[in-house]
C-alpha cells in the first residue's frame, strides 16, 4: 500500500518496526507521516531510557543523558510515554483509509461515528 514511502533514516529497531507496521495498515496524510516519524523516534528513545533504567550503572550509551537519580529517569520515561500516546492518538485520527468498512449505520468513511445518532438509536431500542 505504502511501498513508495521511504523509512526515515536513523530509526532503531522498535521505531523501524512501528513505521513499517503502521504504513502496512494505514494510509496517512503527509502531516501525519511527520507525526509518525516523531512517534517512531520517541519509541526508540523510550527503549534507550528503559535500557538505562535496567542498567546497574546507568551507562548504556555514552551520548545518552545521565540521570543523577532514578526519579529523574522515571519522570523522563513517563513524559516520553505520554508524548508517544498523544502522537499515536493524533496519527490514528489522520488515517485516510481503514481496511474494514464502518460497522455501524451512521458511521463516516473515516471511522468516526455520529454520536448523537447512536444515542438516539439506543434510546429508541430501550423504549421498545
Amino acid at each position: 500500500m505504502n511501498e513508495e514511502i521511504e523509512e526515515p533514516a536513523g530509526l532503531g529497531e522498535r521505531g523501524s518496526r512501528m513505521w513499517r507496521d503502521t504504513l502496512a495498515i494505514w494510509a496517512l496524510t503527509p502531516a501525519h507521516l511527520v507525526l509518525l516519524e516523531e512517534a517512531c523516534r520517541t519509541a526508540d528513545r523510550l527503549d534507550v531510557l528503559n535500557a538505562m533504567l535496567r542498567s546497574p550503572t546507568g551507562d548504556v550509551n555514552p551520548d545518552a543523558p545521565q540521570f543523577a537519580d532514578i526519579q529523574g529517569l522515571l519522570a523522563e520515561i513517563r513524559q516520553q510515554a505520554g508524548a508517544l500516546k498523544l502522537l499515536l492518538a493524533e496519527i490514528r485520527q489522520g488515517q485516510r483509509s481503514a481496511s474494514p468498512a464502518p460497522a455501524e449505520p451512521g458511521a463516516s468513511s473515516k471511522g468516526v461515528t455520529d454520536l448523537s445518532a447512536r444515542i438516539a438509536r439506543k434510546r429508541r431500542q430501550a423504549e421498545q
